[in-house]
C-alpha cells in the first residue's frame, strides 16, 4: 500500500498540468470574484463590513473548492488504473482490494490537505499585497486541522462518485460538472443567503456550505474581533448567516457541531463506499 501511496503522489505532483487544472474550479472562482463579483458585494455589505473581512470570506470559499476538485483529480488516478487493467494486476497479485481503496484514498487525502494549504499561501498572499490583508489572530494550526477534516470529508465523496466510473473519457465531464457546481455550493459564485430558501435547502443536503463556514469562522473571527473592538454590538449578526459563515438550521451551528455534520457525512459516503466496494472489486478484474 505505500509503494501505491507514493506512485500516486509522484505521479500526481509529477505532472504539472495534472495539479493546475485540479486547482482550475478554485482558480476560476477566486479569478470571478476578483474581477467580477468583489466590487458588487461590496456594494451591498452592511456598514462596517470592510473588504478585508470579504477577502476572507471568499478564501474560506476557495479552499473548500480546492478539497473538492483536488481530490478528485487525485482519485481519478483509480480509474486510470482500473481501465488499464492496472488495478487487475495488482489483484492478481494478492494484493486485497482494500488495500488499494486505501492507497489511492490515502494519497488522494495528502494531496487535497497539501493544495489546500498551497492556495491559502496563495490567495493571503496576493491579498496581502492588493488589499493590506492581515492574518493576525488567526490560528493557522487549526487552519490546518480543518483542511485534513476537509480533504477527508472530499476524499470520501470523491471515491463513492469515482466508484460508478469506469471510463477515463468521463472523468472530464464530471470534473467539469462538479468543479462548477462546487463554487455554487459553497457559496463562492454568490452568498448563501442571497439564494432562494429552496436552493438553501439543497445546498445543505451537501457537505460544502459546512465546510466553508468552518474555514470562514477560523480566517474571520479574528478581524471581526479587531475590526468591532469594544464595539461589537455594532456588528451586524446577520451579516454570518447570510454570508454562510455560520448555517442556519432552527438556530446557528456552533463551530463544534459544523464539525459533528462533516463527520456524519463522511462516514454516510464510507458506508455506502463499503456497499459498492463488492461491485468495485468485480469491475476492477475485467479488463476493459
Amino acid at each position: 500500500m505505500t509503494a501505491l501511496i507514493k506512485r500516486n503522489l509522484k505521479l500526481f505532483f509529477g505532472n504539472r498540468s495534472t495539479v493546475i487544472f485540479s486547482l482550475l474550479g478554485a482558480l476560476i472562482a477566486f479569478v470571478l470574484y476578483l474581477i467580477f463579483l468583489k466590487a458588487n458585494l461590496q456594494q451591498n455589505l452592511p456598514a462596517g463590513v470592510g473588504k478585508q473581512l470579504l477577502d476572507l470570506w471568499v478564501m474560506g470559499g476557495t479552499l473548500t473548492v480546492t478539497a473538492i476538485t483536488t481530490t478528485q483529480s487525485a482519485l481519478s488516478q483509480m480509474v486510470t488504473d482500473r481501465e488499464q487493467g492496472q488495478l487487475a494486476d495488482l489483484l492478481m497479485t494478492g494484493t486485497p482490494f482494500w488495500q488499494l481503496q486505501a492507497g489511492y484514498l490515502v494519497s488522494a487525502f495528502v494531496i487535497g490537505w497539501l493544495m489546500q494549504v498551497g492556495m491559502f499561501v496563495l490567495m493571503s498572499g496576493y491579498f496581502m499585497l492588493a488589499d493590506g490583508l492581515s492574518l493576525t489572530g488567526i490560528n493557522l494550526g487549526q487552519l490546518i486541522l480543518l483542511s485534513a477534516l476537509s480533504s477527508l470529508v472530499w476524499t470520501s465523496f470523491n471515491l463513492l462518485i469515482l466508484s460508478f466510473v469506469h471510463r477515463v473519457d468521463t472523468l472530464g465531464k464530471l470534473g467539469t460538472i462538479i468543479g462548477t457546481a462546487a463554487g455554487f455550493f459553497a457559496g463562492v459564485y454568490m452568498p448563501i443567503g442571497s439564494v432562494p430558501t429552496s436552493a438553501q435547502w439543497l445546498m445543505k443536503l451537501t457537505p460544502a456550505p459546512y465546510n466553508a463556514a468552518l474555514f470562514r469562522q477560523n480566517l474571520m473571527t479574528p478581524a471581526i474581533q479587531r475590526k468591532f473592538s469594544g464595539h461589537l454590538i455594532t456588528y451586524p449578526k446577520t451579516f454570518d448567516t447570510m454570508m454562510g459563515s455560520k448555517i442556519q438550521w432552527h438556530h446557528s451551528l456552533s463551530a463544534s457541531t459544523t464539525i459533528l455534520v462533516l463527520f456524519g457525512f463522511t462516514v454516510l459516503f464510507s458506508l455506502l463506499t463499503l456497499i459498492l466496494a463488492r461491485r468495485s472489486q468485480r469491475t476492477a478484474i475485467v479488463r476493459v
